[in-house]
Order: C-alpha cells, then structure tokens, then sequence
C-alpha cells in the first residue's frame, strides 16, 4: 500500500471522528482505481488507523480481513466506478433492528475519501 492511501485514510478517519459522525470501530473508508481496492479492515477505528488497518487487494480477490461492508463496497463501485467511499454513523441513522451486511448509516462515493467525507458532513448537517 502507498503511504499517501494511509495518509488520506487516517485524515478522513479523524475528520468523521471529531465532527462526531463516528464513534469507536463505526464506519468504514475504501478506494477503487479500477483495479486495486484499498479498504479499511473490520473492526478497526477511523480515529487512529495504523498500518495494519488499512487493506489492499481487487474487487475480485479482497483482502480477508476487509471491512464487514465490503459486499456493499463492491456493489457501490460496480455501479458507480473507480472512486472513494466513506460510510458514517450520524446519529439517528443505523435503523432499529439492523442486521449485519444490510445499508445502514449514510455512504458516500466520490472522486477522493476527501469529497466523500465532504459528502458526508454535508448530509449531516442538512439532517439527511
């Protein structure tokens, strides 16, 4: 992995964490340039990501220990294209009764991690 994938991944991560749309191991961060994925591994937090919590691998072959959301990833970027994605918990979004691997919270695709983030706090503050 390129130090600037982990770089961008730690400032996004702290940005969805101080502006609160994160809280302990909630959210996940990908990117796709068309052929290699970098994501986030399940269970880490976005506050203080180090080396060995950020992924590589493809669409096709993900890393093992890819976020939980990886299906929904995959999907996004099967549709949508090369990108970044950035899923948050802004309070009052992860549905009653949720269960693992259905959408939940609010996710954001755009060209970097950085515009999906801007994304995402854009949303929140508008209440959606």
């Amino acid at each position: 992995m390129a130090a600037g994938d982990l770089s961008a991944f730690r400032e996004a991560g702290r940005a969805l964490f101080s502006l609160g749309l994160v809280k302990g191991s909630e959210g996940n961060l990908s990117t796709f340039d068309g052929e290699r994925l970098v994501i986030t591994r399940t269970g880490c937090e976005l506050a203080s990501l180090g080396e060995g919590d950020v992924l590589e691998g493809t669409l096709a072959a993900p890393p093992a220990e890819a976020s939980s959301d990886l299906a929904l990833h995959r999907e996004a970027y099967a549709e949508r294209g090369p990108g970044a994605i950035a899923h948050a918990h802004p309070p009052g979004s992860v549905p009653e009764g949720w269960t693992e691997g259905q959408p939940h919270g609010s996710y954001a695709h755009a060209p970097t991690l950085a515009q999906a983030v801007e994304e995402l706090v854009a949303r929140a503050r508008d209440g959606a």
